[in-house]
């Protein structure tokens, strides 16, 4: 009986000894992420752990960082209180910063839970990649996390290893280009990069139009979110819930429908909403690049109303210096110029320039102030390859609907061009034989696909090819298709 005991010991330490040393050397090869968005979970850990004396702690996703100024804000409470933004990534998980808030949490203390209105972001979602990249492996920041999201944790080690290992040894860290970086955030969590205006495809996201109601209600998250606001109350804090910034363009709920879904996720909470949800919904032109990020005057408009509301919740003077800042143009589409020519542009020349060889295969129809490709006409179903084309009847083209391709069974290869900015959910629907969409735009932000059905009802060797150097796996919108992109070589 010993020696058995003795024996499965030793099975127990050869099977973990590898482990433990293949760990100790990923942790000791230096960050590979720490240019990307991601890295920045690090420096707002470190800002909420070290912050002494009253902290006001916002809690959510990325409508955190776009929307807050925390400086104006902790000045118009009269620097009682240090704000803490500890908003990041609905890519991690609301609960994945809940539960690594909970520690830093004291007497005193005002936490602000404010995700973004999605399933996602209102459930207990956990994305163990990319907790790994943001944290850099099995970083003593994670002891808040409990045992069931460590183990997918751990499952999930070997890929990220494996792949840090091999940035290394390659030197091709991310280093993204535009605003999806971790220098692009201040002190406190926000983003302090300057966003003058809408830059979204007529002003709105339409792949994530927001629906609030009961589907959004998910009891478990419900129960879990209570039982951190009765943890948080035990430490002598003060919880409230709130709404995250929401474009009032992509909104398909009444208003009755909205009040339905506030008053009856307010009885189901166990602390106050901070706000009403209509003072949530804001004009487009105070948004950025979703309909969830604001652009520099929507982050003062949205900062403006936090004050007013908190004022009133601490019983305060509920007044401000800070006056509702101007909406800010929206800018004006530039129709790109088409080069003439005789002749169509070899697929093998083609560099992403605004091009019309395929002009007629299409049918569009009118999206706001640029067309969007709806279907393919019969006579070019055989098509083996195409060019997007660019501008119609004096007006870009710049979107792609769902089914757009439907019936294309013999198309292999699909080139876009850079004036194109949304591709709806089944855009490629239909192309039983598609190989790779090329895409030639440097910064894949600026393009936004569906958030999952991008490829839905295509070929499942499709491939999406991004120019090397671009920002497509460590951007913010194409995240979700990281496994499904690779590069490819443009020549100058």
């Amino acid at each position: 009986m010993k020696k058995r005991i003795i024996k499965i010991i030793a099975l127990l330490l050869l099977s973990i000894l590898p482990f433990a040393a293949f760990v100790v050397y990923t942790e000791s090869i230096d960050n590979q992420y720490k240019n990307t968005y991601l890295a920045e979970f690090s420096s707002k850990y470190d800002r909420l752990y070290e912050t002494e004396g009253k902290k006001i702690i916002f809690i959510g996703g990325s409508s955190l960082p776009f929307g807050l100024r925390s400086d104006l804000i902790e000045e118009e409470l009269g620097g009682e209180y240090s704000v803490v933004n500890y908003g990041l990534y609905a890519t991690l998980g609301t609960k994945f910063m809940m539960d690594t808030s909970k520690d830093a949490i004291s007497d005193g203390d005002i936490v602000v839970l404010c995700p973004e209105l999605n399933g996602q972001t209102y459930s207990l979602y956990f994305n163990a990649e990319a907790v790994l990249q943001a944290t850099d492996g099995l970083s003593p920041r994670l002891t808040g996390v409990p045992i069931e999201n460590k183990t997918s944790l751990f499952y999930n080690y070997y890929k990220f290893a494996f792949d840090k290992i091999k940035l290394s040894a390659t030197d091709s860290a991310p280093d993204p280009i535009g605003i999806y970086r971790a220098d692009s955030f201040n002190e406190y969590g926000d983003v302090s990069v300057e966003r003058e205006n809408n830059i979204m495809n007529n002003a709105c996201d339409e792949n994530m139009l927001i629906t609030v109601g009961d589907t959004l209600l998910n009891d478990e998250f419900i129960d879990y979110v209570n039982d951190y606001i009765k943890y948080a109350k035990s430490q002598g804090a003060t919880v409230y819930f709130n709404w995250s910034p929401v474009n009032a363009s992509a909104i398909r709920s009444s208003k009755a429908a909205r009040s339905a879904f506030e008053e009856k996720l307010s009885s189901l909470l166990e602390c106050e909403l901070l706000e009403d949800i209509e003072n949530c919904l804001i004009d487009e032109r105070y948004f950025y690049d979703t309909n969830f990020h604001l652009n520099s005057a929507g982050a003062i408009y949205f900062s403006r109303g936090l004050v007013l509301s908190l004022k009133e919740k601490l019983g305060m003077e509920v007044t401000t210096s800070l006056e509702i800042p101007d909406m800010p143009e929206l800018p004006e589409e530039e129709t790109v110029v088409v080069a003439p020519g005789d002749e169509k542009i070899p697929f093998e020349e083609y560099k992403g320039e605004p091009n019309n060889d395929y002009l007629d295969a299409f049918e569009y129809v009118l999206s706001g102030s640029t067309y969007k490709i709806v279907s393919i006409k019969d006579d070019y179903l055989a098509m083996p390859e195409v060019i997007l084309p660019s501008v119609y009847d004096g007006k870009n083209i710049t979107a792609v609907s769902e089914g757009a391709f439907r019936g294309c069974t013999k198309l292999k290869k699909i080139h876009v061009g850079t004036t194109y900015k949304s591709f709806e959910a089944g855009s490629f629907n239909g192309c039983a034989t598609l190989e790779g969409i090329y895409f030639y735009e440097l910064d894949g932000n600026k393009l936004t696909p569906s958030a999952n059905g991008l490829l839905d009802g295509a070929s499942r060797k499709a491939t999406i090819y991004v120019p090397e150097g671009a920002n497509y796996t460590t951007g913010y919108t194409w995240s979700n298709y990281a496994d499904r992109i690779e590069t490819f070589k443009t020549e100058e």
